[in-house]
């Protein structure tokens, strides 16, 4: 017996998921690869679809949080590119940690969209050890010159690196990036 036949006789209902993406054709071949599983089915609204599978190049901070906004109770995030800061990105925004693209087949996939877990790779840390020194200090409350001189720099490659750090969390000030990191856990 055919597995769609399988899961008609069942009774279990396919997994309705809405695919969104700029890159309509990673769009096309996403849902050429979901449709080939009788326990999905690609919808086009999303307010009809349990699941809405995001492609992205790469997630940042605004993506994120404009995908948590959108109303789904799943989100699923499949990037081209995944870096350090992409699981506390999504995290950050209540996403689970995204699949990089080159590690999605179609059986890890389905079993993603249907609640099971995917087997993720080692993580990496999520901020370099100068990062977390940086938001330790700015939490003791060092100013830019004392924290230049304790890591050894000019006050120019602290104001650097903290404006680095702002822009790929999307944080508005030194506060909010202390306050952020401690809610995280990071320090």
């Amino acid at each position: 017996m055919s597995s769609a036949l399988a899961t008609a006789d069942s009774g279990i209902e396919p997994v309705r998921v809405a695919v969104e993406s700029r890159d309509l054709i990673s769009a096309a071949g996403v849902t050429h690869l979901l449709k080939t599983s009788p326990r999905v089915r690609v919808v086009q609204d999303r307010s009809d679809a349990h699941v809405l599978l995001a492609l992205v190049n790469e997630l940042c901070a605004q993506q994120a949080a404009r995908l948590r906004a959108c109303g789904s109770s799943k989100i699923v995030v499949i990037a081209a590119r995944v870096h350090d800061l992409t699981p506390s990105i999504a995290a950050q925004a209540g996403l689970a940690v995204p699949l990089r693209r080159a590690d999605v087949n179609a059986e890890r996939l389905v079993k993603l969209l249907l609640g099971g877990h995917t087997v993720l790779q080692e993580r990496s840390p999520v901020l370099n050890d100068r990062d977390l020194q940086l938001l330790r200090l700015l939490a003791d409350g060092a100013t830019v010159a004392e924290v230049a001189a304790r890591l050894f720099c000019s006050e120019r490659t602290v104001k650097y690196a903290l404006h680095q750090l702002l822009e790929r969390f999307g944080l508005r000030n030194r506060v909010h990036a202390v306050a952020w990191a401690l809610r995280s856990g990071l320090l």
